[in-house]
C-alpha cells in the first residue's frame, strides 16, 4: 500500500538539537513509519516545521531529501505563513496521485483542508489525534477559532485514531474511529530485561519528557520540597517552559538530578537505570482530557514500577500502574505506596512486559489500516 504520511517529525539527532519539537511526538510518528515500511508499504513523508531551524540543520534535513529520492520533504515556515502553508499542499499534490491513503499526525494549521483534498482526489484520509483542546480551553479569540477549525477539519477524515477514548466525542455518529494509546517498537522492547536488585540506596525516581505545568513537572518539584526522606533521588529529563524551575531546584535540593535534554542512547541509558518511572501529568487541566501520555507505552515495555496521576482511560492500566491523584499530596502518597510496595518489583515486571507486547506496533498499525 501506499501511503502519504503528514507530520512534524525529524530525525532524532535534530529532534535533539531544537527546542520547539516534541520528543514524544517526533517518536511517535517516526517508529509509525518506519513500522510501515518493515510491513512493505511504500511510504511518502511531507513534514511541516513550525519551530525556528537554523541552516546547519536545514542544510541537513534538504540532504535527508535529496537521500530519500524526494519521497521525503520538510517544509519550513517562512515568514509569509501563507506562502509556507501553499508551499506545503504543492509538496502534498505532487504525490497525492501515486497514494492510496493519506495520514496526518494532529490536525496542524498547515493541513486543515487534508480531508476535503483527499475527498477531491477519492484517497481515504486517516487522522491520528494525540492531543486536542476545545476553544473552551484557549482564552483568545484567534485561538478559539482555531480550535473551532481543528475540530471541523478532524470531522471529515474517513477514519480518526485516538490516542484518547474522549477523541470519540468530538466526531460526527457514523465517523470511524479508532483507540490507539500508542505502540511499542520491537527494538525498545528488546533492550530491556529484569534486572535482580536489593532494595535500592537511593530510589531513583525519573521523569522525562516536557517540562511544563500541563505535564505535572511543578507538582513534582513540590512534592520533593515535602517529601524528607533522603533514600530517593529524582531525575528529570527533558526540555520546556519549567527548564529554569528544574534547574534552580536541582541546586537547592541534591536529592534532584536535571540532566537536560537527551539523546535517544542517553534516554535509553537513564531509563536503564531507573528504579520509578513517574507520569505526574496534571488532570485537572482541560486539555489534557483528550490526551494520552505516550511515555505510558515506553515505560510498559521497560518492565519498571510505574506511578502515575490518573489519565482518560487508566483503568486499562489498573494492574500495570500504581495510580495517584492529580495533586502533590497524591503524589507524595503515590512514592511512599511504592516504596512499600518494592517487594512487588518483579511482579509488575512480568505484568507490564505483558502488557506492553499488546502494544506492539506493527499489530497496531495492521489494525488502523485493516479498518479503513
Amino acid at each position: 500500500m501506499k501511503i502519504l504520511f503528514c507530520g512534524t517529525m525529524v530525525p532524532d539527532n535534530v529532534e535533539y538539537q531544537t527546542k520547539g519539537i516534541s520528543a514524544a511526538g517526533s517518536r511517535f510518528q517516526n517508529n509509525m513509519i518506519k513500522n510501515m515500511r518493515e510491513l512493505g508499504h511504500e511510504i511518502y513523508q511531507c513534514s511541516f516545521l513550525a519551530v525556528p531551524i537554523t541552516s546547519k540543520i536545514r542544510t541537513s534535513l534538504e540532504n535527508e531529501v535529496k537521500i530519500e529520492d524526494n519521497k521525503v520533504q520538510y517544509i519550513f515556515k517562512e515568514r509569509n505563513v501563507v506562502a509556507s502553508v501553499i508551499k506545503y499542499y504543492k509538496s502534498v499534490l505532487k504525490v497525492i496521485k501515486n497514494v492510496d491513503i493519506i495520514i496526518c499526525y494532529n490536525i496542524v494549521y498547515a493541513w486543515l483542508l487534508l480531508p476535503y483534498l483527499a475527498k477531491c482526489k477519492r484517497k481515504k484520509g486517516i487522522a491520528i489525534i494525540a492531543d486536542y483542546s476545545d476553544s473552551i480551553s484557549y482564552k483568545g479569540i484567534i485561538s478559539k477559532l482555531y480550535a473551532k477549525f481543528q475540530l471541523w477539519s478532524m470531522r471529515r477524515f474517513d477514519t480518526v485514531v485516538g490516542l484518547s477514548a474522549n477523541i470519540r466525542s468530538k466526531l460526527k455518529k457514523k465517523q470511524k474511529f479508532i483507540l490507539m494509546e500508542g505502540g511499542i517498537d520491537q527494538a525498545f522492547y528488546d533492550a530491556f530485561s529484569y534486572q535482580a536488585r536489593r532494595q535500592p540506596s537511593p530510589y531513583i525516581l525519573m521523569y522525562s519528557g516536557l517540562l511544563s505545568q500541563v505535564t505535572g513537572v511543578d507538582l513534582l518539584l513540590e512534592v520533593m520540597q515535602r517529601v524528607s526522606r533522603q533514600d530517593i533521588k529524582l531525575v528529570i529529563t527533558g526540555k520546556g517552559p519549567l527548564e529554569k524551575e528544574v534547574r534552580k531546584a536541582s541546586m537547592v535540593d541534591t536529592r534532584i538530578c536535571y540532566k537536560g535534554h537527551l539523546t535517544y542512547e542517553e534516554y535509553m541509558e537513564q531509563l536503564q537505570n531507573a528504579d520509578v518511572l513517574i507520569n505526574p501529568r496534571n488532570m485537572n487541566i482541560p486539555e489534557n482530557q483528550n490526551n494520552f501520555p505516550s511515555k505510558i507505552m515506553e515505560y510498559l515495555a521497560t518492565g519498571k514500577v510505574i506511578l502515575s496521576t490518573r489519565f482518560v482511560g487508566w483503568e486499562k492500566f489498573e494492574e500495570n500502574i500504581i495510580f495517584c491523584e492529580s495533586s502533590v499530596d497524591g503524589i507524595k502518597r503515590g512514592i511512599e505506596i511504592i516504596i512499600r510496595k518494592w517487594g512487588d518489583r518483579e511482579l509488575y515486571y512480568m505484568l507490564n512486559r505483558e502488557k506492553a507486547k499488546q502494544f506492539e506496533w506493527k499489530e497496531q498499525i495492521r489494525k488502523v489500516l485493516g479498518n479503513t
